[in-house]
């Protein structure tokens, strides 16, 4: 009882001096402070990188007690990719609770009862909204704000992944260009994110919406996804390097998206099953911030997940 008035003694003295609430979900990936209520991040790359697995490792931080590394807050996956793995998350979860719990919970997981019961209870913080089509895609961002008024401790959305159901949109009939596609959602989420404080976050692959034609105007027809109204807007292309070699042409406004991750393969010169080190597949994540700050940081992909590295 002492610590829940102590807490909330420190938030009303927080929002009183103006300081603005954080979360530290990643610090590799957000070490400017964290993650913002309204903010709005986009994970890309191709097949085989680790888009979905990087989703499993961000929930199971969201999820995880405080005590284990975790935030302990709320979040809902929203999988359109059917990606989602029960199994695996678990794992991530044990990794993480093993590597982070403090101290003094550190003896008490020699008990299995005990690992089981703080994943379990992690889990009740998960909310899991499996799409197969565009019409259920579409159906579950416009009843996101009932469910927050359900559960309003749910701060995080994520989407996997917002282009799955392109194809299901753009017919002979009724042609759309990818980035008009992207666009929308990524207005939509947009929105979502500032009305309700929630931190949204999507993928999409590297390649789709890349093609020239950002700069033209921009105006959706028909009812929004939130329930407000949309306007027309001029989006400008915004050219991102790319560690690949080349450059990547975004085709959403830089001021939507506060945070971009675009994650490849490190091209290994050795041929795979050479028995060597070199033979691990090696990744990195290709970082921008809002403020257009850009660094690296590299990751492995392996039994236990995704596993941070020095440069």
């Amino acid at each position: 009882m002492c610590e829940t008035i102590e807490s909330a003694f420190i938030t009303i003295s927080r929002l009183a001096s103006g300081t603005e609430l954080t979360y530290n979900l990643h610090p590799v990936l957000f070490p400017d402070g964290g993650l913002r209520p309204g903010e709005l991040v986009e994970i890309s790359g191709e097949s085989n990188t680790g888009k979905s697995l990087l989703c499993l490792e961000l929930i199971a931080r969201i999820i995880l007690p405080t005590n284990c590394g975790g935030l302990e807050l709320e979040v809902v996956l929203i999988d359109c990719e059917n990606s989602y793995s029960r199994p695996v998350l678990l794992q991530i979860m044990e990794k993480y609770i093993l590597n982070e719990a403090e101290p003094s919970l550190a003896s008490a997981l020699t008990d299995p009862g005990k690992m089981e019961s703080i994943k379990l209870a992690a889990l009740g913080r998960f909310h899991l909204i499996a799409c197969y089509s565009l019409e259920q895609f579409e159906f579950s961002l416009l009843a996101l704000p009932a469910l927050f008024a359900l559960q309003r401790d749910i701060t995080f959305v994520l989407v996997d992944s917002i282009t799955t159901f392109y194809w299901s949109k753009c017919t002979a009939r009724k042609l759309i260009r990818q980035d008009t596609y992207q666009r929308g959602h990524c207005k939509a989420l947009n929105r979502l994110a500032r009305k309700w404080k929630k931190v949204v976050l999507f993928t999409k692959p590297s390649h789709f919406g890349t093609r020239q034609g950002a700069g033209h105007d921009f105006e959706t027809t028909g009812p929004s996804l939130d329930g407000c109204t949309q306007v027309s807007s001029s989006f400008a292309g915004n050219l991102t390097p790319s560690l690949s070699g080349g450059m990547t042409s975004s085709s959403v406004e830089s001021s939507l998206i506060h945070h971009r991750i675009e994650l490849s393969e490190i091209d290994n010169p050795s041929p795979r099953g050479s028995g060597t080190e070199q033979d691990d597949q090696r990744f990195n994540a290709f970082v921008t911030l809002a403020d257009r700050q850009q660094y690296v940081r590299f990751y492995l992909i392996d039994s236990y997940g995704m596993s941070w590295i020095e440069a």
